[in-house]
């Protein structure tokens, strides 16, 4: 079961971004990926499944898509 729903604004670390106060980013769930399938801007196939779903979240700085996992998003925000 998804943790986070499609329209939620989310405050997320970006991948490779570390655990340094200024790899947070913020964006829009956009999709929230249950299988196997190309996402985000970049196509990539991400290895999702019910268990571990992907969030496809629209960057609120750059408007790029991206597929994370629910370890990177730290919370919903206003």
């Amino acid at each position: 079961m998804a943790k986070y729903q499609v329209g939620q604004k989310v405050k997320y670390t970006a991948i490779g971004g570390g655990n340094v106060e200024n790899s947070t980013t913020t964006g829009e769930i956009v999709e929230v990926i249950t299988g196997p399938e190309p996402a985000g801007d970049s196509g990539v196939t991400v290895q999702a499944s019910e268990e571990e779903p992907r969030y496809l979240i629209k960057n609120d700085n750059t408007g790029k898509s991206t597929a994370y996992k629910v370890d990177n998003i730290i919370g919903v925000i206003n």
